[in-house]
């Protein structure tokens, strides 16, 4: 079941993809890099874009990683996956090229 994008992550998603600063709420971007609760959860890195739950395996994080990025973080059985794969929640997870999460923002744009 598909889950819809907060509105939050949208306008997020929207200034990052386009490299402009904006904070909504909790959430927050330099064009560069996204927080949450002031937890850096997405960067980009060279030509890829790495993602992170920053400690915090909460669903509002994985709508914001998921959301923005277009990435597929999870909970199986209390354990956090990205695309059915363990992870470790600390851990920097390469989501994929940036090309792809422009092409996920322009499928999920209002």
């Amino acid at each position: 079941m598909r889950k819809v994008m907060s509105i939050e992550a949208r306008q997020i998603m929207h200034a990052w993809i386009t490299g402009r600063a904006k904070t909504i709420g909790n959430t927050s971007t330099d064009g560069e890099s996204v927080w949450l609760h002031g937890n850096k959860i997405i960067e980009i890195r060279g030509d890829d874009v790495w993602g992170t739950l920053a400690g915090w395996n909460t669903p509002t994080t994985k709508e914001r990683l998921n959301g923005i990025t277009g990435g597929r973080f999870r909970t199986i059985q209390f354990q956090p996956c990205f695309y059915g794969e363990p992870i470790n929640d600390t851990d920097w997870i390469k989501i994929g090229p940036l090309t792809e999460c422009r092409e996920h923002y322009l499928e999920n744009r209002w």
